[in-house]
């Protein structure tokens, strides 16, 4: 610290400037793309944090629409209005994923080109049409169709909540943020087996998609409202993010695509799979197995709040933000081992309560996965470096979806869960010995400087 006069004559403490100011570290893109934060937001709670949960809605939007498949599928089979085996519900989960992923790096870079909230408004818009689609389709040869066009518009999901918490949120924030993404995901899939079951037993399954696809459509003026109200905290100008297809050639964004692969297959089990698993298991009817399913989703979102409070903790014990997801994404991998005995469990109750476990789990450790890519790019590029994330799960779903469908009708869930347990392990390992705790170090340095420095209002 020095002492400096004010006007009185007094001394005054002031500071010292950083021993290595990081401005003359810094390359002239690093310069561009280095946070601003906006420091004139003023609420007793941050207006940011009411931008970040309207934001979420949008995710439960994404996971009720994609999610009422997962227990319509039962409901087909039983009602036999067209001909619906586990291999068809295995290729519409394949197809979905094929398009995730193929369309994911070019919504990410159009979300990063035009802005955050033209990006959103007609990714939502597209995939409420997906919905109204759905419900229209009167075959397997249809629903694929529709299928196709929700997995290129929901590829947004991901990359426009990771662009939202880089802009709205400061980096000790990013990793509850996240969490509360994953809010929305898993209400979204909570809600969806009632939801389904409601509308096919009251009306008919068409009005379940139909019901999905207004909701959306409603979501849209809502967020565009909340935009023009709430500045974030890291503004940027649509436009400014054109070089983004140029991390590709990062070996480090092809070790968190890589793990996250690895990672999210554990996620795509128990997202997709856990009313099939009581159906087929414990042999419960669809409505039955609906008042239990719901439990699988709110236990990750609670994993997800856990996970993204652990890194907030190691990085305010001096971890940096980068050594913190990664010490939390280890610390979740070795839970998730118990995956192995979800098997064992002898009743739905405990069976679900076993899922609910691992879920718990494998949220905690993809909150602070899903964070990695902010901490390392920064917010100019977080949608394109979000979606390359988004486009390794959707490779990895469709890859896996039809076979996994096939051991699960052959032999049952018991060799997944025991395969599917290591795989955060090895994600983790991955990320560990690809990338420095240092990394994006000057991202974080000036993110730093700018939260220490004095509000203006």
């Amino acid at each position: 610290m020095c002492l400096s006069p004010n006007p009185g004559g007094e001394p005054q403490r002031r500071a010292d400037p950083p021993a290595n100011p990081a401005p003359q570290a810094l390359t002239p893109r690093q310069r561009r793309e280095r946070p601003r934060y906006n420091h004139h937001v003023r609420s007793p709670i941050p207006a940011r944090w009411v931008a970040i949960v309207v934001f979420v809605f949008a995710a439960v939007l994404n996971y009720l629409d994609r999610q009422i498949l997962a227990t319509m599928v039962d409901i087909w089979r039983a009602h036999q209005d067209f001909a619906f085996t586990y291999d068809d519900y295995g290729l519409l989960l394949s197809v979905f994923s094929i398009a995730y992923a193929a369309s994911a790096l070019f919504v990410g870079w159009f979300i990063d080109r035009v802005g955050l909230n033209r990006g959103a408004a007609w990714a939502v818009a597209l995939w409420a049409v997906a919905s109204f689609g759905t419900g229209a389709s009167h075959s397997v040869r249809e629903l694929v169709a529709w299928r196709v066009l929700l997995g290129i518009s929901e590829a947004s999901a991901i990359a426009a909540v990771t662009k939202a918490v880089a802009m709205y949120l400061l980096p000790r924030e990013r990793a509850v943020g996240q969490a509360m993404s994953q809010l929305g995901l898993s209400l979204g899939a909570g809600i969806a087996p009632a939801f389904a079951v409601y509308f096919s037993y009251r009306y008919s399954w068409h009005w379940a998609f139909y019901a999905a696809g207004l909701l959306s459509l409603a979501w849209i003026p809502m967020w565009l409202a909340t935009a023009r109200s709430i500045a974030p905290v890291a503004p940027l100008a649509a436009g400014t993010a054109t070089h983004s297809f140029g991390l590709l050639r990062d070996p480090r964004l092809w070790a968190l695509m890589i793990a996250n692969a690895l990672g999210m297959a554990l996620y795509s089990l128990w997202a997709n799979w856990a009313p099939t698993y009581l159906v087929r298991v414990q042999h419960l009817t669809p409505p039955e197995a609906s008042h239990y399913t719901w439990i699988v989703p709110l236990a990750g979102y609670l994993g997800a709040l856990l996970g993204g409070a652990i890194s907030w903790r190691l990085v305010r014990s001096g971890h940096s933000p980068v050594a913190a997801r990664k010490r939390a994404c280890f610390i979740s991998a070795v839970f998730l081992l118990a995956t192995m005995a979800v098997p064992m469990l002898p009743n739905p109750a405990l069976a679900t309560a076993g899922m609910s476990f691992s879920f718990f789990w494998v949220c905690a450790w993809s909150t602070n996965h899903y964070t990695l890519p902010i901490d390392i790019y920064g917010a100019g590029r977080a949608a394109f470096a979000g979606a390359s994330l988004v486009m390794a799960y959707g490779v990895m779903q469709s890859l896996i979806s039809r076979p996994l469908a096939a051991v699960i009708e052959n032999y049952g869930f018991a060799p997944v869960c025991i395969a599917f347990a290591w795989l955060p392990i090895l994600s983790y390992l991955l990320v560990h010995l690809a990338i420095a705790d240092n990394s994006g170090s000057d991202v974080i340095r000036q993110s730093q400087i700018a939260e220490s420095a004095p509000s203006t209002y």
